[in-house]
Protein backbone atom coordinates (compact mmCIF):
# COMPACT_ATOMS: atom_id res chain seq x y z
CA UNK A 1 0.00 0.00 0.00
CA UNK A 2 2.96 2.18 1.39
CA UNK A 3 5.02 1.81 -2.40
CA UNK A 4 1.62 2.04 -4.48
CA UNK A 5 1.34 5.77 -3.32
CA UNK A 6 4.53 7.03 -3.33
CA UNK A 7 5.31 8.32 -6.36
CA UNK A 8 2.16 10.03 -7.09
CA UNK A 9 2.58 11.54 -3.48
CA UNK A 10 6.91 12.53 -4.56
CA UNK A 11 5.27 14.13 -7.83
CA UNK A 12 2.64 16.21 -5.96
CA UNK A 13 5.25 16.95 -3.82
CA UNK A 14 7.52 18.38 -6.11
CA UNK A 15 4.26 20.40 -7.96
CA UNK A 16 3.67 22.14 -4.87
CA UNK A 17 7.85 22.86 -4.82
CA UNK A 18 7.83 24.22 -8.12
CA UNK A 19 4.46 26.08 -8.04
CA UNK A 20 6.14 27.75 -4.39
CA UNK A 21 9.56 28.38 -6.55
CA UNK A 22 7.44 29.89 -8.89
CA UNK A 23 4.93 32.42 -6.81
CA UNK A 24 8.60 33.59 -5.14
CA UNK A 25 10.03 34.25 -8.20
CA UNK A 26 6.74 36.54 -8.78
CA UNK A 27 6.54 38.18 -5.72
CA UNK A 28 9.91 40.13 -5.94
CA UNK A 29 8.93 42.78 -8.68
CA UNK A 30 11.46 42.84 -11.77
CA UNK A 31 14.07 45.63 -11.86
CA UNK A 32 13.89 46.29 -15.93
CA UNK A 33 16.52 49.58 -16.60
CA UNK A 34 15.16 52.60 -15.05
CA UNK A 35 13.74 54.08 -17.75
CA UNK A 36 13.09 58.12 -16.50
CA UNK A 37 14.78 61.22 -17.21
CA UNK A 38 15.83 61.07 -13.02
CA UNK A 39 17.74 58.04 -11.48
CA UNK A 40 17.37 58.48 -7.69
CA UNK A 41 19.88 56.48 -5.46
CA UNK A 42 19.38 56.27 -1.42
CA UNK A 43 23.62 55.69 0.05
CA UNK A 44 24.51 54.92 3.71
CA UNK A 45 28.18 53.74 4.63
CA UNK A 46 29.23 52.22 7.80
CA UNK A 47 26.26 50.99 9.20
CA UNK A 48 28.21 47.90 11.42
CA UNK A 49 25.33 45.96 12.39
CA UNK A 50 25.65 43.27 14.53
CA UNK A 51 23.07 40.26 14.59
CA UNK A 52 20.75 40.64 17.89
CA UNK A 53 21.25 36.82 17.65
CA UNK A 54 24.41 37.50 18.44
CA UNK A 55 24.37 39.35 22.23
CA UNK A 56 22.14 39.20 25.29
CA UNK A 57 22.08 42.96 25.78
CA UNK A 58 24.31 42.07 29.31
CA UNK A 59 27.31 43.50 30.72
CA UNK A 60 30.22 42.05 28.22
CA UNK A 61 28.42 43.50 25.42
CA UNK A 62 27.16 46.71 27.56
CA UNK A 63 30.80 47.14 28.15
CA UNK A 64 31.78 46.51 24.33
CA UNK A 65 28.96 49.05 22.97
CA UNK A 66 30.05 52.01 25.31
CA UNK A 67 33.92 51.68 24.15
CA UNK A 68 33.11 52.07 20.32
CA UNK A 69 34.32 55.13 19.44
CA UNK A 70 30.84 56.93 19.69
CA UNK A 71 29.05 54.56 17.26
CA UNK A 72 26.19 53.24 18.55
CA UNK A 73 26.63 49.99 18.34
CA UNK A 74 23.63 48.94 21.09
CA UNK A 75 21.21 50.42 18.59
CA UNK A 76 22.75 49.01 15.24
CA UNK A 77 20.41 46.40 14.33
CA UNK A 78 17.26 48.66 15.35
CA UNK A 79 18.78 51.64 13.19
CA UNK A 80 19.17 49.12 10.56
CA UNK A 81 15.88 48.11 10.44
CA UNK A 82 14.53 51.66 10.64
CA UNK A 83 16.45 52.66 7.83
CA UNK A 84 14.90 49.77 5.91
CA UNK A 85 11.42 51.18 6.64
CA UNK A 86 12.55 54.93 4.90
CA UNK A 87 13.96 52.95 2.37
CA UNK A 88 10.40 51.40 1.72
CA UNK A 89 8.80 54.44 2.35
CA UNK A 90 10.74 56.37 -0.50
CA UNK A 91 11.60 53.59 -2.89
CA UNK A 92 14.36 54.61 -4.47
CA UNK A 93 15.67 53.35 -7.79
CA UNK A 94 18.73 52.37 -6.15
CA UNK A 95 20.24 51.53 -2.55
CA UNK A 96 24.15 52.00 -2.94
CA UNK A 97 26.52 50.60 0.57
CA UNK A 98 29.67 51.69 0.57
CA UNK A 99 31.01 49.08 2.69
CA UNK A 100 31.50 48.45 6.76
CA UNK A 101 28.07 46.59 6.52
CA UNK A 102 28.89 44.55 9.62
CA UNK A 103 30.13 45.65 13.01
CA UNK A 104 33.42 42.67 12.68
CA UNK A 105 32.48 40.86 9.84
CA UNK A 106 30.19 38.87 11.56
CA UNK A 107 28.61 35.56 9.59
CA UNK A 108 25.55 35.95 11.59
CA UNK A 109 25.55 39.96 11.22
CA UNK A 110 26.41 39.57 6.95
CA UNK A 111 23.55 37.09 6.88
CA UNK A 112 20.85 39.29 9.10
CA UNK A 113 21.97 42.03 6.97
CA UNK A 114 21.21 40.32 3.92
CA UNK A 115 17.79 39.69 5.03
CA UNK A 116 16.61 43.00 5.68
CA UNK A 117 18.38 44.12 1.97
CA UNK A 118 16.23 40.78 0.01
CA UNK A 119 12.93 43.12 1.79
CA UNK A 120 14.03 46.19 -0.98
CA UNK A 121 14.93 43.70 -3.64
CA UNK A 122 10.92 41.99 -3.21
CA UNK A 123 9.76 45.52 -4.02
CA UNK A 124 12.26 46.33 -6.96
CA UNK A 125 15.24 48.42 -5.84
CA UNK A 126 18.46 47.57 -7.03
CA UNK A 127 20.72 47.35 -3.98
CA UNK A 128 24.57 47.25 -4.38
CA UNK A 129 27.27 46.82 -1.58
CA UNK A 130 31.04 46.79 -1.28
CA UNK A 131 32.84 45.98 1.27
CA UNK A 132 34.97 48.02 4.02
CA UNK A 133 37.68 46.89 6.16
CA UNK A 134 35.69 45.50 8.95
CA UNK A 135 34.00 43.30 6.40
CA UNK A 136 35.82 40.32 5.39
CA UNK A 137 38.12 37.68 7.03
CA UNK A 138 37.88 39.66 10.09
CA UNK A 139 40.05 38.00 13.57
CA UNK A 140 37.77 39.74 15.80
CA UNK A 141 34.72 38.16 15.06
CA UNK A 142 32.83 38.11 18.71
CA UNK A 143 29.21 37.19 20.08
CA UNK A 144 28.40 37.83 24.26
CA UNK A 145 26.74 36.64 26.53
CA UNK A 146 26.10 37.53 29.78
CA UNK A 147 29.74 38.73 31.24
CA UNK A 148 31.70 37.21 28.49
CA UNK A 149 32.70 36.93 24.93
CA UNK A 150 33.22 34.40 22.58
CA UNK A 151 34.30 34.15 19.06
CA UNK A 152 31.87 33.89 16.08
CA UNK A 153 32.46 32.64 12.81
CA UNK A 154 33.02 35.34 10.06
CA UNK A 155 33.14 35.42 6.29
CA UNK A 156 35.56 34.83 3.44
CA UNK A 157 35.76 36.77 0.09
CA UNK A 158 33.83 33.69 -1.61
CA UNK A 159 31.42 33.68 0.83
CA UNK A 160 30.30 37.52 0.63
CA UNK A 161 29.59 37.58 -2.70
CA UNK A 162 27.44 34.68 -2.04
CA UNK A 163 25.57 36.28 1.05
CA UNK A 164 25.37 39.38 -1.35
CA UNK A 165 24.26 37.92 -4.43
CA UNK A 166 20.93 39.75 -4.64
CA UNK A 167 22.93 42.92 -3.09
CA UNK A 168 25.03 43.34 -6.05
CA UNK A 169 26.93 40.35 -7.10
CA UNK A 170 24.28 38.88 -8.71
CA UNK A 171 23.43 41.51 -11.43
CA UNK A 172 26.98 42.66 -12.20
CA UNK A 173 27.25 44.13 -15.50
CA UNK A 174 31.02 42.73 -15.28
CA UNK A 175 33.29 42.15 -12.80
CA UNK A 176 36.70 42.97 -12.39
CA UNK A 177 38.97 39.90 -12.24
CA UNK A 178 41.42 41.65 -9.83
CA UNK A 179 39.05 41.86 -6.70
CA UNK A 180 35.70 41.62 -5.27
CA UNK A 181 34.81 45.15 -7.75
CA UNK A 182 31.95 44.93 -10.10
CA UNK A 183 30.27 47.40 -12.82
CA UNK A 184 26.64 47.50 -12.05
CA UNK A 185 23.88 49.01 -14.86
CA UNK A 186 20.54 50.25 -13.07
CA UNK A 187 20.44 51.90 -16.70
CA UNK A 188 21.76 52.93 -19.88
CA UNK A 189 23.25 56.28 -19.25
CA UNK A 190 23.79 55.51 -15.36
CA UNK A 191 26.83 53.12 -14.07
CA UNK A 192 28.02 52.73 -10.74
CA UNK A 193 31.20 51.37 -9.76
CA UNK A 194 31.13 49.45 -6.85
CA UNK A 195 35.09 49.28 -6.22
CA UNK A 196 36.49 47.03 -3.10
CA UNK A 197 39.15 48.94 -1.57
CA UNK A 198 39.19 46.67 1.49
CA UNK A 199 42.62 44.85 2.70
CA UNK A 200 41.96 41.27 4.06
CA UNK A 201 44.42 39.04 3.13
CA UNK A 202 46.93 39.69 6.22
CA UNK A 203 44.17 39.90 8.28
CA UNK A 204 44.44 36.87 10.50
CA UNK A 205 48.29 36.90 10.14
CA UNK A 206 48.00 40.79 12.21
CA UNK A 207 45.13 39.62 14.65
CA UNK A 208 43.18 42.78 13.32
CA UNK A 209 41.53 43.94 10.34
CA UNK A 210 43.44 46.20 8.11
CA UNK A 211 42.13 49.68 8.27
CA UNK A 212 43.93 51.58 5.16
CA UNK A 213 43.06 50.23 1.93
CA UNK A 214 44.22 50.66 -2.08
CA UNK A 215 42.71 49.30 -5.11
CA UNK A 216 45.81 47.25 -7.27
CA UNK A 217 47.02 48.40 -10.71
CA UNK A 218 45.22 46.07 -11.84
CA UNK A 219 41.83 47.14 -10.86
CA UNK A 220 42.75 50.49 -12.00
CA UNK A 221 43.44 49.57 -15.44
CA UNK A 222 39.60 47.87 -15.33
CA UNK A 223 38.30 51.17 -13.96
CA UNK A 224 40.26 53.17 -16.97
CA UNK A 225 38.74 50.27 -19.44
CA UNK A 226 35.12 51.15 -18.09
CA UNK A 227 35.44 54.80 -18.36
CA UNK A 228 36.38 54.58 -22.23
CA UNK A 229 33.27 52.02 -22.78
CA UNK A 230 31.21 54.87 -20.86
CA UNK A 231 32.00 57.99 -23.03
CA UNK A 232 31.34 56.07 -26.12
CA UNK A 233 28.15 55.14 -24.49
CA UNK A 234 27.86 58.66 -23.25
CA UNK A 235 26.78 57.10 -20.01
CA UNK A 236 27.79 58.57 -15.93
CA UNK A 237 30.32 56.92 -14.19
CA UNK A 238 30.10 56.66 -10.26
CA UNK A 239 32.54 54.81 -8.36
CA UNK A 240 31.43 53.54 -4.92
CA UNK A 241 34.09 52.42 -2.27
CA UNK A 242 34.99 52.16 1.31
CA UNK A 243 38.03 54.74 1.50
CA UNK A 244 38.05 58.39 0.67
CA UNK A 245 40.10 59.32 -2.68
CA UNK A 246 41.12 62.55 -0.76
CA UNK A 247 41.86 63.95 2.84
CA UNK A 248 38.61 65.16 4.84
CA UNK A 249 39.30 67.81 7.59
CA UNK A 250 42.21 66.26 9.03
CA UNK A 251 41.08 62.85 9.81
CA UNK A 252 42.90 60.99 6.65
CA UNK A 253 45.79 58.66 8.13
CA UNK A 254 44.59 55.16 7.07
CA UNK A 255 41.20 56.73 5.64
CA UNK A 256 42.36 58.42 2.50
CA UNK A 257 42.88 55.37 -0.38
CA UNK A 258 46.11 54.70 -0.59
CA UNK A 259 48.46 55.96 -3.65
CA UNK A 260 45.52 58.19 -3.84
CA UNK A 261 46.82 60.55 -6.07
CA UNK A 262 46.84 57.81 -9.04
CA UNK A 263 43.45 56.82 -7.96
CA UNK A 264 42.44 60.41 -8.81
CA UNK A 265 44.11 60.85 -11.53
CA UNK A 266 42.58 57.24 -13.35
CA UNK A 267 39.45 58.43 -11.72
CA UNK A 268 39.48 61.97 -13.87
CA UNK A 269 40.94 60.61 -16.66
CA UNK A 270 38.06 57.80 -17.09
CA UNK A 271 35.50 60.92 -16.69
CA UNK A 272 34.47 60.44 -13.12
CA UNK A 273 33.64 63.79 -11.08
CA UNK A 274 31.93 62.07 -8.29
CA UNK A 275 33.04 59.70 -6.20
CA UNK A 276 31.38 58.10 -2.81
CA UNK A 277 32.76 57.02 -0.23
CA UNK A 278 32.70 56.24 3.83
CA UNK A 279 35.04 55.02 6.38
CA UNK A 280 35.66 58.29 8.35
CA UNK A 281 32.51 58.12 9.95
CA UNK A 282 32.04 62.03 9.42
CA UNK A 283 29.50 63.57 6.82
CA UNK A 284 31.96 65.16 4.86
CA UNK A 285 32.06 66.67 1.03
CA UNK A 286 35.80 67.85 -0.52
CA UNK A 287 36.81 68.83 -4.02
CA UNK A 288 39.80 68.94 -6.10
CA UNK A 289 41.40 70.02 -8.92
CA UNK A 290 42.51 66.86 -10.92
CA UNK A 291 43.33 66.65 -14.43
CA UNK A 292 41.77 70.08 -15.47
CA UNK A 293 38.39 68.95 -13.73
CA UNK A 294 36.52 69.18 -10.19
CA UNK A 295 37.16 65.84 -8.64
CA UNK A 296 34.41 65.78 -5.73
CA UNK A 297 34.38 62.72 -3.01
CA UNK A 298 31.38 62.62 -0.94
CA UNK A 299 32.10 60.56 2.55
CA UNK A 300 28.87 59.49 3.86
CA UNK A 301 28.73 59.33 7.65
CA UNK A 302 28.39 56.83 9.60
CA UNK A 303 24.39 55.39 9.68
CA UNK A 304 24.93 54.60 13.48
CA UNK A 305 26.64 57.74 14.47
CA UNK A 306 24.78 60.52 15.57
CA UNK A 307 22.69 62.10 12.68
CA UNK A 308 22.48 58.60 11.53
CA UNK A 309 22.26 60.71 7.77
CA UNK A 310 21.18 58.57 4.73
CA UNK A 311 22.27 60.31 1.66
CA UNK A 312 19.82 61.24 -1.29
CA UNK A 313 21.72 61.67 -4.88
CA UNK A 314 19.17 62.25 -8.04
CA UNK A 315 20.78 62.23 -11.32
CA UNK A 316 19.30 63.57 -14.16
CA UNK A 317 20.10 61.51 -17.11
CA UNK A 318 20.05 63.60 -19.98
CA UNK A 319 22.01 66.64 -18.64
CA UNK A 320 24.64 64.89 -16.89
CA UNK A 321 24.01 66.48 -13.68
CA UNK A 322 23.48 65.78 -10.11
CA UNK A 323 22.16 66.68 -6.61
CA UNK A 324 22.94 65.54 -3.04
CA UNK A 325 21.35 65.84 0.35
CA UNK A 326 21.84 63.95 3.85
CA UNK A 327 19.13 63.58 5.89
CA UNK A 328 19.10 62.25 9.35
CA UNK A 329 17.56 59.20 9.59
CA UNK A 330 14.35 59.67 12.24
CA UNK A 331 14.82 56.55 14.66
CA UNK A 332 13.24 57.82 17.66
CA UNK A 333 10.31 58.30 15.33
CA UNK A 334 10.85 54.59 13.81
CA UNK A 335 10.97 53.23 17.59
CA UNK A 336 7.73 55.10 18.91
CA UNK A 337 5.95 53.59 16.11
CA UNK A 338 7.29 50.16 16.69
CA UNK A 339 7.80 49.81 20.51
CA UNK A 340 6.44 52.86 22.84
CA UNK A 341 7.19 56.87 23.88
CA UNK A 342 9.43 55.69 26.63
CA UNK A 343 11.61 53.29 24.06
CA UNK A 344 12.21 56.34 22.17
CA UNK A 345 13.34 58.41 25.09
CA UNK A 346 16.00 55.83 26.35
CA UNK A 347 17.45 55.42 22.71
CA UNK A 348 17.46 59.25 22.12
CA UNK A 349 19.29 60.19 25.69
CA UNK A 350 21.41 56.88 24.80
CA UNK A 351 22.40 57.78 21.36
CA UNK A 352 23.53 61.50 22.19
CA UNK A 353 25.21 60.21 25.39
CA UNK A 354 27.44 57.35 23.37
CA UNK A 355 28.95 60.16 20.65
CA UNK A 356 29.41 63.06 23.68
CA UNK A 357 31.24 60.51 25.93
CA UNK A 358 33.36 59.54 23.36
CA UNK A 359 35.01 62.87 23.14
CA UNK A 360 34.54 64.20 26.16
CA UNK A 361 36.40 61.09 27.94
CA UNK A 362 39.25 60.69 25.07
CA UNK A 363 39.71 64.80 26.46
CA UNK A 364 39.56 64.24 29.91
CA UNK A 365 42.56 61.41 29.79
CA UNK A 366 44.94 64.01 27.40
CA UNK A 367 44.21 67.10 29.78
CA UNK A 368 44.81 65.79 33.28
CA UNK A 369 48.14 63.90 31.68
CA UNK A 370 48.82 67.92 30.86
CA UNK A 371 47.07 69.98 33.39
CA UNK A 372 50.07 70.70 35.64
CA UNK A 373 52.49 72.58 32.61
CA UNK A 374 49.05 74.02 31.24
CA UNK A 375 48.17 75.20 34.58
CA UNK A 376 44.44 73.77 34.45
CA UNK A 377 42.16 73.50 37.45
CA UNK A 378 39.91 70.50 37.65
CA UNK A 379 37.12 73.00 36.88
CA UNK A 380 38.80 73.94 33.49
CA UNK A 381 39.27 70.62 32.77
CA UNK A 382 36.02 69.34 32.95
CA UNK A 383 34.73 72.37 31.12
CA UNK A 384 37.23 71.64 27.80
CA UNK A 385 36.29 68.12 27.84
CA UNK A 386 32.58 69.44 27.57
CA UNK A 387 33.46 70.99 25.01
CA UNK A 388 35.31 68.33 22.84
CA UNK A 389 32.13 67.02 23.42
CA UNK A 390 30.25 68.98 22.11
CA UNK A 391 32.95 69.50 19.18
CA UNK A 392 32.85 65.51 18.67
CA UNK A 393 29.28 65.58 17.89
CA UNK A 394 29.67 68.35 15.29
CA UNK A 395 32.59 66.86 13.41
CA UNK A 396 30.67 63.61 13.08
CA UNK A 397 27.54 65.67 11.97
CA UNK A 398 29.40 68.11 9.46
CA UNK A 399 28.13 71.12 10.86
CA UNK A 400 29.33 73.70 12.84
CA UNK A 401 28.80 73.26 16.72
CA UNK A 402 27.51 76.39 18.69
CA UNK A 403 29.98 78.49 19.73
CA UNK A 404 29.50 77.83 23.46
CA UNK A 405 31.42 78.99 26.86
CA UNK A 406 32.95 75.20 26.78
CA UNK A 407 34.15 75.96 22.93
CA UNK A 408 35.26 79.54 23.57
CA UNK A 409 37.47 78.14 26.43
CA UNK A 410 39.19 76.38 23.73
CA UNK A 411 39.90 79.31 22.33
CA UNK A 412 41.86 80.27 24.87
CA UNK A 413 43.89 77.56 25.54
CA UNK A 414 47.65 78.12 24.15
CA UNK A 415 48.16 77.32 19.91
CA UNK A 416 50.16 74.41 21.54
CA UNK A 417 47.18 72.86 23.83
CA UNK A 418 46.29 69.03 22.47
CA UNK A 419 42.97 68.72 20.45
CA UNK A 420 42.69 72.49 20.30
CA UNK A 421 43.20 72.80 16.24
CA UNK A 422 41.05 69.73 15.87
CA UNK A 423 37.39 71.60 18.20
CA UNK A 424 38.51 74.43 16.63
CA UNK A 425 38.39 73.46 13.35
CA UNK A 426 34.72 72.37 13.75
CA UNK A 427 33.39 75.95 13.82
CA UNK A 428 34.38 75.57 10.22
CA UNK A 429 32.20 73.07 8.74
CA UNK A 430 30.17 74.00 5.85
CA UNK A 431 28.91 72.91 2.77
CA UNK A 432 28.86 68.92 4.36
CA UNK A 433 25.35 68.20 3.68
CA UNK A 434 24.39 69.24 0.04
CA UNK A 435 25.91 69.17 -3.23
CA UNK A 436 24.96 69.63 -6.71
CA UNK A 437 27.57 69.45 -9.96
CA UNK A 438 28.19 67.62 -13.29
CA UNK A 439 28.59 64.05 -12.87
CA UNK A 440 29.10 63.56 -16.61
Amino acid sequence: MTNKFKTPLLVLALSCVLLLGACQKKSAKQTTPVQGRTLTAMVISDDHVIAPSLHDNGSSFQTYAENDGGADLKYSATIFKAFIEKALQTHPDVLLISGDITNNGEKASHEYVARQLKRLHRQGIRVYVVPGNHDINNPLTRRFKGKHQYEASGVGPEEFTKIYKQAGYGQAAETDPNSLSYLAKPSAKTWFLMLNSAIYRGNYQQGSSTVGGGLTDGTLKWVAKIGKQAKKQGATVIPVLHHNTMDHMMIHQDYTIGYAEQVRDVFTKAGIKLALTGHIHAQNIASQQVNGQTLTDIASGSLIIGSHYYGTLKIDQKTGRADYHATPLDVSGYLQRTQDAAAARAFKKYDHHVLYAAGYNAAIAQLYETRDENHLTTKQVQQLAAGMGQANIAMFRGTPPERSAAIRAWEKQPASTSLRTLILRTLELRGNLSWSGAVR
